[in-house]
């Protein structure tokens, strides 16, 4: 299997695009097997001649001839899924920040959300589009025909709390507020929150932080200064103690924080960790 990740480079999605990666598997090869963990991210995957089977969460995506492309939105799993590829795989994965994807939609996400892996074709002309350019030969054509397109879909998104309280919650400075003092901050009561999230989020407030703080250990763990310091990544992302740390990452990850780091392999992007089986 082949995974080659592109940083959006058209500037103005570089506001709402993490990145885009492209995944090819061959006939050839034996099943591709790797546990992925949650996101805070959007995420949208297009697949050429594929067809995916969910069970609880495992999923597996197959080569199937008779389905010319396949498209799943991916906005609410807060447990590890065990993922396999089998046979012909030519793949397209769009990883949308926070909040961002609600600028190209017409309705609010959740209208879209209807299970953890959820068909998605939001757009009249989306199938036939994404056939095209899943059609193209070269990877960076690819990558220029997504930008093109999304970038055609772009209609913007303002809301009157959510973009501010997001902002609050990933600014490493405002680790420590918790929800309520949030929602205080931001005069809106807990309810509404969720409310809100729900609907543009496809997450609670608490599963999102929940995620943001192992995502940021993460991150922790890979910079210069602190690698194999578990200690002080604890703190540094507030949790209580490393304890604390070893509980959460249980509970996102299924695994301790030395394991979960001996184990995954980073994909050219630090946002991006597969544990390989």
């Amino acid at each position: 299997m082949q995974i080659k990740v592109y940083s959006p480079s058209n500037p103005i999605l570089k506001k709402y695009i993490e990145c885009i990666y492209i995944l090819t598997h061959t006939s050839e090869e034996k099943p591709t097997k790797y546990i992925t963990f949650p996101s805070i991210f959007t995420i949208v995957s297009i697949s050429e001649k594929s067809k995916s089977i969910s069970k609880g969460n495992k999923l597996i995506i197959q080569q199937y001839d008779d389905n010319d492309v396949e498209t799943n939105l991916v906005s609410d799993f807060n447990k590890p899924v065990y993922v396999q590829y089998e046979g012909k795989i030519n793949e397209i994965t769009i990883y949308f920040k926070p909040l961002a994807i609600n600028a190209f939609l017409e309705n609010d996400l959740n209208h879209y959300n209807s299970s953890n892996f959820s068909e998605f074709s939001p757009f009249e002309d989306y199938k036939k589009a994404m056939m095209e350019i899943l059609s193209l030969q070269n990877d960076v054509e690819k990558v220029q025909g997504i930008e093109s397109y999304w970038l055609s879909k772009l209609i913007g998104f303002e809301h009157n709390f959510l973009e501010t309280v997001l902002s609050e919650m990933m600014d490493e400075e405002n680790d420590a507020l918790t929800i309520t003092e949030l929602c205080e901050k931001n005069v809106i009561s807990r309810t509404t929150l969720n409310k809100h999230f729900n609907r543009h989020i496809c997450k609670t407030p608490s599963q999102f932080k929940k995620i943001l703080k192992f995502r940021n250990a993460v991150n922790k763990y890979v910079s210069d200064n602190t690698k194999n310091n578990l200690t002080d990544i604890a703190y540094g992302v507030d949790y209580f103690d490393q304890s604390h740390m070893t509980r959460e990452f249980k509970s996102v990850t299924g695994f301790s924080p030395k394991v979960f780091f001996n184990k995954t392999t980073a994909l050219e992007k630090k946002q991006i960790h597969w544990l390989f089986l």
